[in-house]
């Protein structure tokens, strides 16, 4: 009687899941979510059955008994119809008049060849039986109708559509599916084996259809095509880890049902035994991961591979080692890269096969819609399967089939595209799998920066001027860090002084004139050294000024720019500084302390410097930084004096390991407060050279902003 309460269990998780697959699964699939449901009541129906018989009902117990076998006909005929219809949704009339014909005849079969349920003097399950037709036991014709006929016609008839089917991933769908099916009915004839032996085992007969229903659901769903080590590590988790675990489980089961009589006790047993099991799966399952995808897993050494690119050689040699690194690794047979110009098309700048492709962005609905969804790597398998891609499916294919990829690789800047990277079949007949996805995926951020910066080439814009001017020592940096909207305002005074460790770096800052009354200003650090540091600070820069078309809110602004640092630079790239916009309407400074690490306000009113960014939050580290950052308010009074720094000046060390310090910054600030903000700057850096004796080790950005008047 105990397991009785894992046959409702397995009823109500069965009939939960119908309703799962009614309100998600694609358009087209009520016939899968038709079989959940029958498998439901099948396995609900053969618990009430045994539940009424222990309870003197026979009668009845037999009602529900051949209700269950009319369910389980049901879950049969339903589920031949779903192996036809699959993967196109077509519904074949005269298949669904032999379906219910057969439901019509197991009707008949049920009510007439089954005369009774109950148990011999062993405890085990028997079911009566009477001839029918004069010829043939009504039970073994049931059985060999729809236990064996109906089952082996659906696999027959999935594998002969797995040979002729054309698409990959189509057929690599029908192939599991066959095997879920497969997998689903022996557990249930060994459950029902092993019910001879535990009688009470048999109302969990209808677990089989559950894991089989799992494991269609998993089939159907994926969009991605395996590799052999994959399929094979797949197979071995769905199926053989699944069935021995789930075999021992129930063994252990049983064992503790039949020596422990109190129920609170056995209650526990099974819950410790259950989460045992499932641990000593998961772990099991990882190993297995481990070892069978020795030589397969590429994504350390690509990533490694992207950070070795050096700008500083020219467009050219950045794309021949990004095709070099996609040939090596991703095993592609061509590489398409496409740059957007600014009459919004996509233009072809390099590809292995020496076609020149050109794509209108406004003609192709598809684009706007994978910049909607947020959408950057999308495989051909998953435009082909996926249901979200169905309205735009067909302008979406016309993309893959520019340049006969198999993947695609979007590179967007906010809602805008920057360009597109079009990789082609792998070769030796290999395909893509969820595994090259998930590695396309992460390396995003590298893809981001090398498209970047092949797109401002195409434009002749600053990074190409990376390429001009690099042995230029900090002139790069001085013509970026100039190309700023100058603060010209009677009530202020302010000036900046950056200088580079090593030539170029990532010391990062910007004013921004929002109206005649109104700048923004950012000051900070981007992490890195050299050209990669520049980079990134460079195309923040340029994010910036696009994220302030698109908002107007402050504090959203820095929320936009965390997610942009996090999400698009390279993989471990952060940003601490600080955001500030000045209101000289109401003589107001409102700033977000992003990480800065010196910020002092010297008051006249105090005739006193005092630090105030207290504590802030770096930005590239959390995904979701809203919660964390607050919008600060000061009034400006005359004479009052901003001074900030990034984090190179406070951390700089002499020759005997003393640090420059937070104090030395603060009494610089006192000692010149009465000079213009200019000098200010200067004295504070050339403080600094003194202090240090030797070449700079890290990037240096002084900011002062000297308020004159309300």
């Amino acid at each position: 009687m105990n397991l009785l309460i894992f046959s409702y269990a397995l009823a109500a998780f069965l009939f939960l899941f119908s309703f799962y697959l009614d309100s998600s699964s694609e358009k087209g699939q009520n016939l899968f979510t038709n079989v959940a449901m029958a498998s439901s009541f099948t396995a609900l129906f053969a618990g009430i059955s045994v539940h009424l018989f222990f309870y003197g009902n026979p009668s009845l117990a037999l009602l529900l008994f051949r209700t269950c076998l009319l369910c389980l006909s049901f879950v049969v005929v339903s589920l031949f119809r779903f192996s036809i219809s699959i993967p196109y949704n077509t519904d074949n009339a005269f298949i669904k008049v032999i379906n219910w014909l057969s439901l019509l005849f197991c009707g008949y079969l049920v009510f007439v060849g089954i005369t009774s349920f109950g148990q011999d003097p062993t405890g085990a399950f028997i079911i009566g039986s009477a001839m029918v037709f004069g010829v043939i036991d009504g039970l073994v014709l049931y059985a060999l109708i729809f236990v064996f006929a109906f089952p082996a016609l659906t696999i027959i008839s999935l594998l002969m559509r797995v040979v002729g089917m054309k698409s990959r991933i189509y057929r690599q769908r029908l192939l599991f599916v066959t095997v879920s099916i497969i997998v689903g009915f022996s557990i249930s004839i060994l459950l029902y084996k092993l019910s001879f032996q535990y009688p009470l085992a048999f109302p969990l007969i209808p677990f089989g259809l559950a894991v089989m229903l799992v494991l269609i659901y998993q089939a159907i769903s994926v969009t991605t095509l395996f590799d052999r080590t994959l399929a094979l590590a797949t197979f071995l988790n769905f199926t053989v880890l699944n069935f021995i675990f789930s075999v021992a489980t129930a063994a252990m089961v049983l064992a503790l049902i039949n020596h422990v009589s109190s129920i609170v006790l056995l209650g526990i047993l099974l819950i410790i035994v259950v989460v045992l099991m499932l641990f000593i799966r998961e772990w099991v399952s990882q190993r297995m991961r481990k070892y069978i995808r020795v030589g397969v897993e590429y994504e350390a050494e690509i990533e490694a591979g992207f950070e070795t690119i050096d700008y500083t050689s020219g467009g050219a040699v950045v794309i021949q080692r990004t095709v070099e690194l996609l040939d090596q690794y991703v095993d592609c047979s061509s590489v398409d890269i496409l740059v957007s110009d600014e009459k919004g098309k996509l233009l072809t700048v390099h590809s292995t096969s020496n076609s020149k492709n050109e794509l209108v962005i406004s003609d192709n609905n598809a684009i706007d819609f994978l910049l909607s969804y947020n959408e950057s790597v999308v495989l051909k398998t998953q435009a082909i399967t996926t249901h979200l891609y169905a309205d735009i499916k067909p302008n979406l294919l016309s993309i893959f089939d520019l340049c006969r990829a198999d993947a695609m690789i979007l590179i967007r800047e906010g809602h805008r595209i920057v360009g597109i990277i079009l990789l082609g079949p792998k070769k030796r007949g290999g395909d893509y799998t969820e595994y090259d996805y998930s590695v396309l995926t992460n390396l995003y951020s590298s893809f981001f920066l090398i498209m970047y910066y092949l797109k401002n080439i195409a434009n002749e814009s600053v990074v190409l001027t990376v390429d001009r001017e690099i042995e230029f020592s900090g002139q790069i940096i001085t013509s970026i860090q100039e190309n700023i909207d100058r603060v010209d305002h009677e009530k202020i005074d302010t000036d900046f002084i950056t200088r580079s460790a090593r030539k170029l770096g990532g010391d990062f800052i910007d004013f921004i004139r929002l109206s005649s009354d109104k700048y923004l200003f950012v000051m900070g650090d981007v992490s890195g050294k050299g050209l990669n540091a520049s980079m990134s600070m460079v195309i923040l820069k340029s994010v910036l000024r696009t994220f302030l078309r698109e908002t107007q809110d402050f504090k959203h602004l820095v929320v936009k720019v965390n997610s942009f640092v996090k999400n698009n630079l390279p993989k471990g790239t952060f940003f601490a500084g600080v955001f500030g916009l000045i209101d000289f309407k109401t003589n107001t400074l409102y700033y977000i302390n992003c990480g800065v690490p010196a910020m002092f306000l010297y008051t006249a009113a105090y005739n006193n410097a005092i630090e105030i960014q207290g504590d802030g939050r770096v930005l590239g580290f959390v995904k979701n930084i809203g919660q964390y950052i607050k919008v600060k308010k000061i009034t400006l009074n005359p004479q009052d004096i901003l001074l900030m720094t990034t984090g190179g000046l406070i951390d700089s060390t002499n020759l005997r390991g003393e640090r420059f310090g937070k104090a030395r910054v603060q009494r610089m600030l006192m000692d010149n407060r009465t000079y213009p903000a200019s000098r200010m700057a200067q004295f504070l850096c050339d403080n600094l050279t003194e202090f240090v004796s030797r070449e700079l080790e890290d990037d240096i950005t002084v900011l002062v902003i000297k308020y004159l008047s309300k």
